[in-house]
């Protein structure tokens, strides 16, 4: 029971202790809010970075298709052809579809991008059937190029330009996030600040209750020993710090002072 006394802290370590506290979570919350900020700004950032990206390789695989296709029409539709005609490069497409990937930042972006590719397999194989109608009649030829061409190209843009609708999407979906992250970094040093109020009214009814109101007590039994003789009873138990130490030594004081008298009348 004795070592445990030794150890109860003290009224300065109390306070030292509850003011410590205090900073940390102050402290705390701050690091807090600048870490998610941080974190948030970071990601957000280079997802709007990369859909910016997205948007611009997609309309880059969007232009190359066109042109090869028109190029393709203006060849098919002539007369005297010498050569035949390049379909969009594989190695060219292939490669933008590469780069492309490697900065989609969401789920739906890199279904739309496969979706493109698909209907790029699918257009590129139907241009391979230019090597059999190459040299018919020019009425066929044109004949292919809108019923059977026409038909994958327009699937092939259509996947092209919704993947960019998509990714311009992202980008202002991005910017929500980004105020959202705003607010959400800011939550932790709001709740902590709040939870540093609480802990500042508690740090005054601690001072106040262990404290002040023990030192008014005793002020008062003095004063009332001081001016009606009245016997200092003054107890309370608030750990064995030193106001309590003080207010024993106080009755002590007190109690051989009433004796003194007591055996001087």
């Amino acid at each position: 029971m004795s070592v445990f006394k030794k150890k109860r802290l003290g009224v300065r370590s109390k306070i030292y202790a509850a003011s410590l506290i205090i900073v940390v979570m102050l402290v705390l919350s701050g690091a807090m809010a600048f870490f998610e900020f941080g974190r948030m700004s970071r990601y957000i950032s280079d997802f709007i970075s990369n859909s910016i990206l997205s948007v611009d390789l997609t309309r880059n695989l969007l232009n190359t298709s066109e042109r090869y296709h028109s190029d393709l029409f203006r060849q098919i539709g002539g007369d005297g052809l010498l050569a035949q005609p390049e379909t969009i490069p594989a190695d060219e497409f292939e490669t933008g579809m590469e780069r492309l990937y490697g900065v989609l930042a969401s789920d739906i972006e890199r279904q739309m991008a496969d979706s493109v590719r698909y209907a790029y397999s699918a257009y590129m194989q139907v241009a391979q059937e230019i090597e059999s109608v190459w040299l018919r009649p020019q009425d066929e030829r044109t004949d292919w190029y809108f019923n059977r061409l026409q038909v994958v190209y327009t699937k092939l843009r259509g996947y092209l330009q919704r993947l960019s609708d998509t990714s311009q999407s992202a980008i202002t979906d991005s910017y929500n996030s980004l105020q959202d992250s705003y607010y959400r970094s800011i939550m932790p040093g709001v709740i902590a600040s709040a939870a540093s109020i609480v802990l500042i009214l508690l740090f005054v009814y601690f001072l106040n209750h262990y404290i002040v109101q023990p030192m008014l007590r005793m002020a008062r039994g003095l004063s009332d020993y001081r001016r009606s003789g009245k016997s200092y009873n003054v107890t309370f138990d608030y750990g064995g710090d030193q106001i309590q130490a003080m207010n024993e030594d106080i009755k002590e004081i007190v109690d051989e002072n009433q004796s003194t008298k007591k055996r001087d009348i």
